[in-house]
């Protein structure tokens, strides 16, 4: 317990007397050192919380200069005033009392007989054992701490023992803010805290955070494992903390910083295994698949299956992983969830209703995300749709968001590849001679060039198709040919018009 002015007015032997009581509770304030001085203006030497002593020597101690003195005092932290009975005043002098009283500094009135070196050594003797009880008790909270983190719920564990430690509450949260562990009571304050997490979340290396949260006096410190920001854990109560819970405080941050090294360690190993159980079933092993997911406890899907890789650019590798790893759609499919390499994730899924919804909306979450997934797949034919899955999204270009379907790449052929403005744009001027934008033509040259090119080039076919006579074709045709400046007779015309004909009619 700190030393307080009231606690020495207590200690009779000293025979100390209160001579102004000062404001309300100024008796009650903590003394932090005994500093003797006749100067007329002791202010320089104090740091906060000393009892002054002084026989007033060097002091004309008249109304003005007493209000002066005191007031120096006062500015300058003091918590009480010790006036020695000496040659120089037998009594406290009354201006000294009275400006002592109006500027609500405690004045005690020292008898002859009492030595300020006594008075200096009890303030020094308790304050020595003062920083020994605190570092005692530190220790032991530290030694708590470190048996907490030992428990099956460690992280649980040391909260609750910091918490009980420096006499408050605490919050232990995640990277993202949410609530892992702390007193009931805090839980009120997770929102607040919540809002003043992105001054901290990317500063791993940063101090704590400080602020008020309902009048009481509240500390953030980040939780950092491999230079990254994985939880905070939030101290509050409503003094602030002494230098001696500061330590305790301190090594709570390293058992859980500790704790979360251990669980990313734990889940690395889990990644790992994933990713055994996953190049084994792609590779056409089934049986081994299912073997190695039974040996490292992985599970491995069982029925036909859905293979998928999903990918990002640059600076959201962690972002995918860790919603994809944490996704609750995908987890409820017992889906086979691995890092193939930085920035692009498989997943083995069992089909089922909304299955490839769900990847889809794990995409929108994630910046620039794209994805492709194979249609249902039997256990044996797995190897085969990963080639074609990853195929696909090598070619593919899908925009962000956009999960490709591998069995539509495969059936849509070559045109699934030309959607772009510039091809477009190409169909649109190749075909503009023939094009009837009116409606005017008597001949639709158009119609008739479609037509023909959907029938092979075949002139009864293409005449019955279009209810004329083949005579009739020829005419068209030769028309069609004159507009295009080309000879629709070459193979490779035929192709690029066709080719041209489909892009421009998706327009």
């Amino acid at each position: 317990m700190p030393l307080t002015v009231q606690m020495l007015l207590e200690r009779g032997e000293h025979g100390l007397e209160l001579a102004a009581e000062g404001s309300p509770g100024a008796v009650d304030r903590a003394v932090t050192w005994a500093l003797i001085s006749e100067l007329p203006d002791p202010s320089p030497y104090l740091e906060g919380g000393e009892l002054v002593l002084t026989t007033g020597s060097r002091l004309a101690l008249g109304e003005a200069a007493s209000r002066e003195y005191v007031d120096r005092l006062v500015a300058g932290g003091a918590v009480a005033l010790g006036f020695g009975a000496s040659s120089f005043y037998q009594n406290v002098p009354r201006p000294l009392v009275e400006a002592a009283g109006e500027a609500g500094l405690p004045l005690l009135a020292v008898p002859a007989t009492t030595r300020f070196a006594a008075l200096s050594r009890l303030v020094a003797g308790h304050l020595s054992d003062e920083r020994q009880r605190e570092l005692n008790y530190a220790v032991s909270a530290q030694r708590d701490l470190t048996r907490a983190s030992l428990s099956p719920y460690s992280a649980r564990a040391i909260a609750e023992r910091l918490a009980k430690a420096v006499r408050g509450w605490t919050l232990l949260l995640d990277a993202a803010g949410g609530f892992r562990a702390g007193m009931p009571a805090a839980r009120m304050h997770v929102a607040r805290v919540r809002i003043e997490l992105p001054r901290l979340r990317d500063r791993a290396n940063s101090a704590s955070l400080s602020m008020t949260i309902a009048g009481e006096s509240v500390v953030v410190l980040p939780l950092a494992v491999r230079g990254r920001v994985q939880g905070f854990l939030v101290v509050g109560r409503s003094t602030p903390l002494t230098a001696a819970e500061q330590a305790i405080v301190t090594t709570a941050v390293s058992l859980l910083c500790a704790e979360l090294h251990s669980a990313r360690g734990v889940l690395d190993s889990e990644r790992q295994h994933r990713l055994a159980v996953f190049k084994a079933a792609v590779a056409g092993d089934v049986g081994l698949a299912t073997a190695i997911g039974e040996a490292l406890d992985t599970d491995f899907p069982e029925g036909d299956l859905r293979v998928a890789i999903l990918g990002v650019p640059s600076g959201h590798e962690r972002e995918l992983l860790e919603h994809a790893e944490g996704d609750h759609g995908l987890r409820s499919l017992r889906a086979l969830v691995a890092e193939w390499e930085r920035g692009r994730v498989v997943v083995l899924m069992p089909p089922a209703e909304g299955d490839t919804r769900t990847l889809e909306a794990l995409l929108r979450r994630i910046p620039l995300a794209r994805g492709a997934v194979s249609d249902p797949t039997p256990p044996g034919e797995l190897a085969a749709a990963w080639e074609q899955v990853r195929s696909v999204f090598t070619s593919s270009r899908g925009g962000a968001g956009v999960l490709t379907c591998a069995g539509d790449v495969a059936t849509s052929g070559l045109m699934r590849f030309l959607d772009n403005d510039e091809v477009r744009g190409w169909a649109r001027a190749l075909l503009e001679p023939v094009t009837d934008k009116t409606g005017a033509a008597k001949i639709d040259l158009r119609h008739t060039l479609r037509t023909f090119l959907a029938h092979n080039g075949q002139s009864d076919a293409s005449a019955n198709a279009l209810g004329i006579h083949r005579h009739t074709l020829r005419y068209r045709m030769g028309k069609v040919a004159e507009a295009l400046g080309r000879e629709v007779d070459d193979p490779a015309v035929r192709a690029e018009l066709w080719i041209a004909l489909q892009l421009d009619d998706q327009l």
